[in-house]
């Protein structure tokens, strides 16, 4: 009876160190997991920031245009600038990586493709290079291993972030 104590003590002490070595695997991979999840809910946020921005630089641009206010470079200076309020926080981020805030052009109004005897214009927002500058730094470079692994034309992590918004400005006046 007694010699069966030691080695029921022993089986369970060895019982413990599997569980905790086990433990540590599994928690690993999940941190990883975890880490992979937020990653790429930081990237879901910025674009879905940069997709709200170019519709509010849209929504001014339609706004200044049936005012009849606005046109080329002061229609772009002001949706620009309702871009800039929107994405403040993304700017603010990248100003302090010392980037250059987040991008924005009017693309020159032009017959729509739908119809051509409308204008159409196209607000491109862009977070430029994500890859290098992301919002949180990636905790293992595991896009650089998946990239070697899967082929360079693999994307794990895009590198820009861009966003377009087209707005129907008004008739087409030249020439129709």
């Amino acid at each position: 009876m007694s010699a069966a104590l030691p080695e029921a003590a022993r089986m369970s002490r060895a019982q413990r160190g599997v569980a905790a070595l086990e433990f540590s695997l599994v928690c690993v991979l999940f941190l990883v997991i975890l880490f992979g999840i937020i990653s790429y809910g930081c990237i879901f946020v910025a674009q879905q920031s940069l997709s709200r921005a170019a519709e509010e630089g849209a929504r001014v641009a339609l706004q200044s245009t049936l005012a009849g206010l606005k046109e080329g470079a002061s229609l772009q200076a002001e949706a620009c600038g309702a871009v800039a309020q929107s994405v403040d926080w993304l700017s603010q981020r990248r100003a302090s990586m010392g980037q250059a805030p987040v991008a924005c052009e009017l693309r020159a109004a032009q017959a729509c493709t739908y119809a051509a005897g409308l204008r159409c214009a196209s607000l491109v927002v862009t977070y430029v290079d994500y890859r290098k500058y992301p919002l949180i730094p990636e905790l293992l470079p595991l896009g650089n291993w998946l990239q070697s692994l899967f082929g360079e034309n693999t994307a794990w992590i895009p590198r820009d972030l861009s966003a377009v918004a087209t707005v129907q400005l008004g008739r087409n006046t030249s020439g129709s």
